[in-house]
């Protein structure tokens, strides 16, 4: 059965690297949080979860409500950012987008007095979030209803990006967002919220930084733009492997699997291993190459529950890297990873 494997020091140690940078450029005020969303990038909710309570990470990211109940009792708070809350959970924070979803929310929950929110905000991406024009007035409706505001939040979409204006400028935005919070805050009398407003590639790419928190996805799974200059360091957490289901040895001539796309050119022995697109791998059809660690190519085009290749092992690395995966198919590594089926089997080592 295929299986993937997650390495427990690996992640300690992109962990160490971005606590020490953050430190840096925070002055040892902001906190490391983790994104464990969409099944923890691929790599498992369940463990990763794990693995980043061991490492006395307090406050965590996902997607929904679902993923977040699952793991809340592990963590001091996880802020779920898209869906509804179908339940008051103290520590389950959910995520605010528009002047509706507080509406939205009353209508699953009934009594929306005591939920925990945090307010997203619109700062340049035109994704998602309030706009900045509408937080007084979001802030008025919430404290209305006794809705506890717990953080706010921007996105800066720059952070891959060489375009230097438009990254200070998304964080120029952000610092206008805090100020009005904290002007309102102060004039109304409620608690201060947290703000956070980057991710790993904006984290990674700043040499200074004024919020509470950090946002760390897939930094800590081992994985950044090569432009920034800790990319380098980090080492990726997951490795997927497959086991054999048979060996045959073919001759020149030969055709293997659907419309006999791949021809043999001398004698050799080929395997087929238990992980197909159906599983999350990429599909080979002859156009793309893609390689094993170990130099071996997946001989097109490749099946829904299995693949072929050369050789005989009876257990063989089908992915150390998802970017060299993501560089075969244009693509990124996030893509290449939450692909991945959650049926196959996680196994901290």
């Amino acid at each position: 059965m295929s299986l993937i494997t997650l390495d427990s020091e690996n992640f300690r140690h992109n962990l160490d690297l971005f606590t020490t940078h953050v430190n840096n450029i925070s002055n040892n005020k902001a906190k490391v949080c983790m994104v464990l969303k969409d099944n923890a990038y691929g790599h498992g909710l369940e463990e990763m979860s794990e693995l980043a309570a061991k490492a006395n990470i307090k406050e965590v990211f996902v997607k929904n409500f679902l993923e977040a109940k699952g793991i809340a009792h592990k963590f001091e708070n996880v802020t779920f950012f898209y869906g509804l809350p179908q339940a008051k959970i103290d520590n389950i924070y959910t995520t605010i987008h528009s002047l509706q979803d507080i509406e939205k929310i009353e209508s699953v929950l009934h009594d929306v007095s005591g939920l925990k929110v945090e307010l997203k905000v619109n700062i340049g991406m035109n994704r998602n979030g309030i706009e900045p024009k509408d937080i007084a007035k979001c802030i008025d409706s919430l404290l209305k209803k006794k809705v506890v505001l717990v953080g706010v939040f921007g996105h800066n979409g720059y952070g891959d990006s060489d375009d230097e204006i438009e990254f200070n400028l998304e964080i120029k935005r952000f610092n206008e967002v805090k100020d009005e919070v904290a002007y309102i805050s102060k004039k109304i009398g409620f608690k201060l919220p947290r703000f956070h407003s980057f991710n790993t590639a904006c984290t990674l790419r700043a040499s200074r930084y004024e919020d509470d928190l950090v946002r760390i996805g897939m930094g800590l799974y081992g994985y950044a733009t090569p432009m920034h200059k800790l990319s380098s360091k980090l080492k990726p957490v997951l490795k997927l492997y497959a086991n054999k289901i048979s060996t045959k040895l073919l001759h020149k001539g030969d055709k293997v699997g659907y419309d006999g796309v791949t021809k043999i050119k001398d004698t050799c022995e080929v395997s087929t291993y238990d992980i197909g697109y159906g599983d999350g791998l990429y599909r080979t059809n002859g156009n793309r190459i893609l390689l094993l660690p170990n130099g071996n190519e997946v001989l097109p085009i490749s099946s829904m529950d299995c693949f072929t290749t050369y050789g005989s092992s009876e257990c063989i690395c089908v992915m150390d890297d998802a970017l060299s995966v993501a560089n075969s198919f244009d693509t990124i590594p996030y893509e290449v990873l939450t692909r991945l089926s959650s049926f196959i089997p996680r196994k901290i080592i």
